[in-house]
């Protein structure tokens, strides 16, 4: 369970923290990301930061409410900053090591005879119309060629082009 507390915890809340924390535990997130590189020196493990920004659109959050404005968390906005930007982390390799091991659960579901195919779309999300959103910025738009106002998967995620694996 997290060891951190929001403000309104309901029932529907704790089920889905405890269902996140059964995926972490499953799919081995805390080894992942020390194999991604994602570490922290000192302070709360990033097992608990991650699980906490994780947690955050499922429990309806944002960042900012959820993490720099909360002070009923146990570590503060500085420490869920400094494990997301740090300069040894290859989310990359976290988001594809994770994204294998989901395809081979999912996998061992389906039919022998079907063809298994695990897509990663990083088509940008468009925002032209707004002004001031959290984490709006200009993004290079593929298909149309040219910049748009808005959001890129790539830009969180580290990715760069469509991945299919047969």
């Amino acid at each position: 369970m997290i060891h951190t507390k929001i403000d309104t915890e309901t029932q529907a809340d704790i089920k889905i923290f405890g269902k996140i924390d059964d995926f972490f535990n499953h799919f081995k997130i805390a080894t992942s990301l020390h194999q991604s590189g994602i570490r922290k020196r000192h302070g709360h493990s990033v097992r608990t930061l991650i699980l906490t920004i994780f947690t955050l659109p499922f429990v309806g959050e944002n960042f900012f409410r959820g993490i720099a404005t909360n002070d009923n968390l146990a570590f503060g906005k500085d420490a869920a900053y400094d494990v997301l930007k740090g300069c040894q982390s290859n989310w990359r390799k976290l988001l594809l090591g994770v994204g294998t091991k989901l395809y081979g659960f999912l996998n061992r579901l389906t039919d022998k005879d079907r063809e298994s195919v695990l897509i990663v779309d990083d088509s940008p999300y468009d925002r032209s119309r707004s002004k001031a959103v959290e984490l709006l910025s200009r993004v290079w738009d593929h298909s149309n060629g040219r910049f748009i106002k808005g959001f890129g998967c790539s830009r969180f995620a580290g990715l760069t082009d469509t991945v299919v694996c047969h």
